[in-house]
């Protein structure tokens, strides 16, 4: 007993380091109280305050061991906080400048914070512009001004757009911290924000440094909650029309599952050929499937995208097979040949019922056998996904 005694009090005590934080403050908060606080559940209200020291002359400074990595604050009376990470060595941190440094993490960390500040405050400028565009509306009049006003729809779908690709920059810059302690911190401050589906994939990718910190585990938790209200709230109010829609789209989603292999069809080449889908997938690349159709502005618009992709993977040994659901094929050909789409070339028009594409664009990535491993790949997601497969 006392020498498993003895190993215990020595595996806790390898896990802790003495850390020194020098810091420089307002000359304001001189005699001021300092705290240095533990973020150790996610929720600032139960800060574990770990030591305090007073302001003199401008400067403070801690000392003492604890287990790292960790996120620590140091909060002031006014409760102002400033973030850092205990590590080995001398950290500096300087309220006045709300900067901190002195080691790897630590000078991690503040390049982290500069980047997010920069993106809330420009989340922040674009939500006080879309406020001020509603400022006293009603929803019945915004309704028909975005029907019938074509100048304040514009100057919305601007501002909506642009307030969407903020948001999906603050998704970026977590997941480029995912294996660190300091995206840790920055899904702190940011992960309510990140879309949904996008949170499942990080906790997925993400190391368990990350992923198992109870700090992340607490948001995470938090946003599930989130959703499953808006979700309940949402099927309150559909109509039986509109929950029988759900229910026809939910089995159509469950048609093309990851893991399975993709279903086989008949499809009509550029020629006018018929053709079976295995012809082209399953034969030893990584294939995108591309649902899409000549009239589909959103499918256009995305296009740019699965040509770079394109050109930048086809050697590596990626391939793309687009496959219209046009009824018409000289919009068809016109659009294949207006957008540079050098690619394979099919038609199914009967899509929907075959793989159960009810909306497009649609995308599925299939691996070298034929199976599945992914789905819904537009824009940045579909670059990620390849960078990591090929680079």
């Amino acid at each position: 007993m006392i020498l498993c005694t003895f190993c215990a009090i020595a595996i806790f005590s390898s896990a802790q380091e003495k850390f020194s934080i020098r810091g420089i403050a307002d000359e304001e908060l001189n005699n001021q109280l300092l705290y240095l606080c533990l973020m150790g559940d996610g929720e600032q209200a139960k800060e574990v305050v770990l030591d305090s020291t007073t302001v003199e002359k401008g400067k403070f400074s801690f000392s003492g061991v604890h287990q790292m990595p960790d996120i620590a604050i140091i909060k002031d009376m006014d409760g102002e906080t400033y973030p850092l990470i205990f590590e080995k060595g001398e950290i500096s941190v300087n309220i006045a400048a709300n900067r901190r440094g002195g080691t790897p993490l630590n000078d991690s960390l503040n390049i982290a914070l500069n980047r997010m500040q920069l993106i809330m405050d420009n989340m922040l400028k674009t939500s006080n512009d879309i406020y001020k565009l509603m400022l006293g509306m009603k929803p019945e009049v915004f309704s028909d001004k975005m029907r019938n006003d074509t100048v304040f729809k514009a100057e919305f779908d601007r501002n909506n757009k642009l307030f969407l690709a903020q948001m999906d920059s603050v998704s970026h810059c977590i997941k480029d911290y995912k294996n660190s302690i300091v995206g840790v911190y920055l899904f702190s401050v940011g992960g309510m924000m990140m879309p949904f589906d996008d949170m499942k994939i990080l906790m997925k990718e993400a190391s368990p440094l990350f992923s198992q910190n109870n700090l992340v585990r607490n948001i995470v938790e938090k946003k599930n909650q989130a959703e499953l209200r808006m979700k309940a709230e949402l099927e309150n109010k559909m109509t039986p029309e509109q929950r029988e829609e759900q229910k026809k789209r939910q089995e159509m989603d469950a048609k093309i599952k990851i893991g399975e292999r993709f279903p086989d069809a008949k499809v009509k080449d550029n020629a006018g050929n018929m053709k079976l889908l295995s012809d082209y997938v399953g034969k030893g690349k990584y294939v995108l499937i591309d649902f899409w159709a000549s009239w589909c502005g959103p499918c256009r618009h995305e296009m740019p995208n699965v040509k770079a992709a394109y050109e930048k993977y086809a050697s590596k040994g990626f391939e793309v097979i687009s496959i219209s659901t046009d009824r018409k094929l000289k919009p068809w050909r016109a659009a294949i040949e207006e957008l540079g789409m050098n690619w394979v070339q099919l038609l199914d028009v009967d899509a929907s019922d075959i793989y159960g594409i009810y909306a497009i664009p649609r995308t599925f990535l299939v691996d070298p056998t034929g199976i599945v491993i992914d789905k819904n790949l537009r824009g940045e997601k579909l670059e990620e996904a390849l960078s990591k497969l090929f680079e």
